[in-house]
């Protein structure tokens, strides 16, 4: 019967909304061995879940932005009740998207606010498993040969060999360039500064001059976060290395994990890099990380809470470079 099953799945936004919910997209495949997932997802999703797994045989893609927002509703409506579903998962709160499946039969399982503080992947997780299911399921992502061998290349081309440590820096968010109220309020909750970037990178390069093996500190960016990067390789003396490659998300995904520690705000990134079992240093203000921080092994992260700071209301602003610097200490070679 598992191989007449088919599920979808419902999760709409930026990357990072999509990568929370992959511990419970393998859950499915794992439980329904024989099943087949379709998810309906965003231009992002398409991105992120191109090639998750083979059993993962269709994206729906729901642009839900722009004029044409209504014609883009019923054609997705379309699109979903061409298939008859067996299970649904609905990992959106809105009501608007039972809507979209209002044709469907199957049970439906939503995601609804929590009263108490639990992780979203987890929450995601329990509408899938049972509890006894529940252990050593975390983000995930595939990374693959072909995108390995980019990264590597792309790190040669810097001079960046397979025996060093190499530490990442992320220092953009998606409402960088954005000027709205909205989003001066997200900047001051994303947005570390260039200067503190900038010295942190000269704290490990002082703390490199004392071990035996060689510590780099690399920045992936995308063109349009080119004068962001330069400042803070000017600023610190060029102990950063700023790299602009074509975009390619195999390539991003394997040079996340070939990185021994990324260093980021609570952005999209930082989940793409838990999920390729990256270490994580992970700088929060205004959002709890027991929500919506990495979801994956305890080993695997530290988290570091402006909340937590001398002076919080700076926001990120608050945590210090020498804070993050003693931090990651623990994942240093």
């Amino acid at each position: 019967m598992d191989a007449k099953i088919k599920i979808l799945a419902i999760r709409v936004g930026r990357a990072g909304d999509i990568v929370m919910v992959t511990a419970a997209l393998k859950a499915m495949l794992d439980i329904w061995p024989e099943a087949e997932l379709h998810v309906l997802t965003s231009p992002d999703g398409k991105r992120v879940l191109k090639g998750f797994h083979p059993r993962l045989t269709q994206l729906i893609i729901y642009q839900r932005k722009g004029i044409k927002g209504l014609l883009e509703r019923g054609r997705v409506k379309s699109e979903v009740n061409r298939t008859v579903y067996d299970k649904i998962f609905c990992f959106e709160m809105k009501s608007s998207f039972l809507k979209l499946i209002e044709q469907q039969t199957a049970p439906i399982k939503q995601i609804t606010p929590q009263d108490t503080i639990t992780n979203y992947a987890r929450r995601c997780l329990q509408m899938v498993c049972r509890d006894e299911e529940l252990s050593d399921r975390w983000l995930y992502l595939p990374v693959t040969e072909s995108g390995k061998q980019l990264a590597r290349e792309q790190l040669l081309q810097h001079g960046i060999n397979d025996d060093d440590f190499v530490i990442g820096l992320h220092p953009s968010f998606s409402a960088l360039r954005k000027l709205s109220f909205r989003n001066r309020a997200t900047r001051n909750e994303k947005g570390w500064p260039a200067g503190h970037f900038a010295k942190l990178a000269g704290l490990f390069a002082d703390y490199a001059k004392t071990q035996s093996r060689r510590i780099v500190v690399i920045m992936d960016l995308v063109p349009e976060d080119r004068e962001l990067g330069e400042t803070i390789v000017r600023l610190s003396g060029g102990q950063v290395i700023l790299s602009i490659p074509p975009l390619n998300f195999e390539r991003y995904k394997a040079l996340l994990q070939r990185m021994d520690l990324l260093i980021s705000p609570d952005t999209g990134p930082m989940h793409i890099a838990a999920a390729v079992g990256t270490n994580l240093v992970a700088l929060f203000a205004g959002h709890d990380p027991r929500d919506c921080g990495p979801y994956v092994p305890d080993s695997q992260y530290r988290v570091l809470r402006a909340e937590q700071m001398p002076q919080p209301e700076l926001g990120l602003a608050a945590i210090t470079p020498e804070s993050v610097f003693e931090t990651s200490k623990v994942f240093f070679p």
